[in-house]
């Protein structure tokens, strides 16, 4: 099999983000992919489910934590396989980016998420054989920055 196209690739990216059950219930909708800086960004709106103080109308901090969580996982997959290049066939790389797991996460939370939209964005820290380490933030629509975190992604 031939190895993709960037387009392909990011169909082949899109397809997994969506398929994700509860990216779906989040809403979490892929925005942007940028293979050349390595970074990804997803929105979603607020809606009540998402909800952990009803009394002031904020983001639970694990719905937080999953945009966190799944940008910086899918920014590591975009790194990852460029880091592969032509060392293996295209069919060992989808095999090594769907084992992609979370080693470690920290999450800070610095404000509270209010907000009708957030944009959740993700960069590489650094790179490396097995492992990726990546940075993501949270902003809501008045481009408050809510939360910040960092992951190591094991691929």
């Amino acid at each position: 099999m031939t190895e993709p196209s960037y387009s392909e690739f990011r169909q082949m990216i899109e397809g997994t983000f969506e398929s994700v059950p509860f990216v779906r219930e989040v809403g979490l909708q892929l925005h942007q992919v940028d293979f050349e800086k390595q970074t990804l960004s997803a929105i979603f709106a607020r809606k009540p489910q998402l909800i952990g103080n009803h009394y002031h109308n904020i983001l639970h901090g694990g719905v937080i934590a999953t945009a966190l969580d799944q940008v910086g996982g899918f920014t590591a997959m975009v790194a990852a396989y460029q880091r592969m290049g032509g060392a293996m066939d295209w069919e060992e790389k989808i095999q090594r980016l769907m084992r992609l797991g979370t080693v470690d996460m920290r999450v800070d939370y610095l404000k509270p998420g209010r907000g009708e939209h957030f944009l959740c964005s993700g960069s590489i820290l650094r790179v490396g054989n097995k492992l990726v380490v990546t940075r993501m933030e949270l902003h809501n629509d008045t481009e408050e920055l809510i939360a910040t975190g960092t992951a190591t992604f094991l691929y």
